[in-house]
């Protein structure tokens, strides 16, 4: 058997404590896997799934409360990955908490249950069905009015690009007013997208998909957190919400982050990567990149 896809199976019970190195060693095992099925399935979105790993092994690390054994269990925290065609990516992770065992390398094959985007029907741990950008905040709202009177948190992972959506701050300003503090949206912000700004300004300066981003979530009435999205100490302590919300705000953390992290040829292309197959000798060199020091 490939070790490096021996599932953990236990239930995923936030602790105060973490290990960084063992945090970083499965962002690392993550990837592989990730680079492994996108080329085995023919190519994909490298670049955006590589750069929202950090946030997803933060997250179900030393946040999230679920239960892989039983995936509906109604205590269970929810996440919903808006930026849906970075599905690979949730579904490393979730096998790797033990929500599954199928292989990653049936990935947007047909009939395969891992679709191109996550299908809430067919994968377990998958809380909704996402691909069309724009809507997962609104369906994290409504899980967040739902549950306001228990436990569970929601959290929402948006791109910046998505950002450029109406309906993310329409919800965005409905969550405000509804003082939804378990409303926990997540913003993946490598600073690219496939379509829909320049990259560069004229004055060689880049340019984000949303300019002022900060400002934009605070005037919504949102409590805004900045970090390094790679950063993984920093993540883990700043998704670990209190017992006891000082505000009765929702949250939204913009993490910075670069897209194709952790494979220097994509890190170096980001506009190629969004979606793209890659030739032998190329999956060789991220191969190569990607080993476990």
């Amino acid at each position: 058997m490939n070790t490096d896809y021996i599932v953990k199976k236990h239930h995923n019970v936030p602790q105060n404590g973490f290990d960084q190195q063992v945090l970083a060693d499965e962002a690392l095992l993550v990837r592989k896997d990730i680079v492994s099925a996108l080329y085995a399935t023919g190519g994909g979105h490298y670049g955006g799934c590589l750069s929202v790993v950090d946030i997803l092994v933060a997250l179900y690390r030393c946040s999230l409360r679920v239960f892989p054994e039983q995936p509906e269990h109604p205590d269970r925290d929810r996440l919903i990955l808006s930026k849906g065609h970075a599905a690979i990516a949730l579904y490393a992770m979730l096998r790797r908490l033990g929500f599954f065992d199928w292989p990653l390398e049936t990935y947007a094959s047909f009939e395969s249950a891992l679709e191109g985007h996550p299908d809430m029907r067919s994968v377990p741990g998958v809380d909704f069905s996402t691909g069309s950008l724009g809507q997962g905040l609104s369906v994290g709202l409504g899980m967040a009015l739902a549950l306001a009177s228990k436990a569970p948190q929601v959290w929402v992972i948006l791109g910046d690009g998505e950002c450029q959506e109406g309906q993310v701050w329409e919800a965005a300003m409905l969550a405000s007013s509804c003082k939804l503090s378990n409303l926990h949206a997540v913003i993946d912000c490598n600073g690219h997208q496939e379509w829909g700004h320049a990259a560069i300004s004229r004055d060689g300066t880049p340019v984000p998909p949303v300019a002022e981003l900060a400002a934009k979530w605070n005037a919504f009435g949102w409590s805004v957190i900045e970090c390094d999205g790679h950063d993984l100490g920093t993540l883990a302590r700043t998704f670990t919400p209190p017992a006891a919300p000082q505000y009765s705000l929702p949250t939204v953390t913009l993490c910075h982050t670069i897209k194709g992290r952790g494979v220097p040829l994509i890190e170096s292309d980001p506009r190629r990567f969004h979606c793209t197959s890659v030739t032998r000798d190329e999956h060789a060199v991220m191969i190569e990149t990607l080993r476990l020091k």
